[in-house]
């Protein structure tokens, strides 16, 4: 992080070199210089103030702390604790499917991605060709999100999702990474309510909502 800092901090104290632009104009645009008008005229994009030795030091550095933030994440799931509740939360998995149980799947932005994947893998084959086995995603209808949240609030797409599809078995898998997200707190409450097991999928945040989780990553 701090190395990143330093990087954007130097990127920005660039601004006045020559080589500082690294598109050409965009068709229709001049510069306020150029066009004899003021600044306003021409606000170039963030990506067109960076230098290109600049953004080698930035890409390595983003790289490097991914690399860093994986390998932390593969400690920390050698943690009895931790490997223990993903241990029992795959088992109620199981479980639910075996006894004819679905598995619905929510949450925002990017975990709103993962949901679709998760819930396409187990509709799929994942690694092992087998039967389909049912799941949804809660995340995956515009048209169901924008209606529900123009209708009732934002805070309602999931929970509704989970009253229309949710039974008693079946299992409830929510990813945020705040652990906050009003929507998600909506829905696991309303899972645990309906009698189905709850799994969070959650960041250092998120821990307060193990009321509400049966299983909390």
């Amino acid at each position: 992080g701090d190395r990143l800092a330093g990087v954007l901090h130097e990127v920005r104290d660039r601004g006045d070199r020559p080589d500082r632009r690294l598109r050409p104009e965009r068709p229709g645009r001049r510069r306020a210089d150029d066009a004899g008008r003021g600044a306003a005229d021409h606000e170039p994009h963030a990506v067109e103030d960076v230098a290109p030795d600049a953004i080698g030091a930035a890409t390595s550095a983003q790289l490097d702390a991914g690399i860093d933030a994986w390998l932390h994440l593969a400690e920390a799931l050698r943690e009895p604790e931790l490997s223990a509740q993903v241990r029992a939360a795959g088992e109620a998995l199981v479980s639910s499917l075996a006894a004819g149980g679905k598995v619905l799947v929510a949450g925002n932005g990017g975990s709103a991605a993962i949901a679709s994947h998760v819930a396409a893998e187990f509709i799929g084959k994942c690694v092992h060709d087998r039967h389909p086995l049912p799941a949804i995603s809660l995340a995956e209808s515009h048209s169901s999100l924008t209606a529900i949240g123009n209708d009732y609030g934002f805070d309602q797409v999931f929970l509704r999702g989970v009253q229309a599809f949710g039974r008693p078995g079946d299992v409830f898998l929510a990813m945020s990474t705040s652990g906050t997200s009003p929507n998600v707190v909506a829905a696991l409450a309303e899972a645990r309510s309906r009698g189905l097991a709850t799994i969070l999928m959650t960041g250092s945040k998120g821990a307060g909502q193990a009321d509400l989780a049966d299983h909390l990553l």
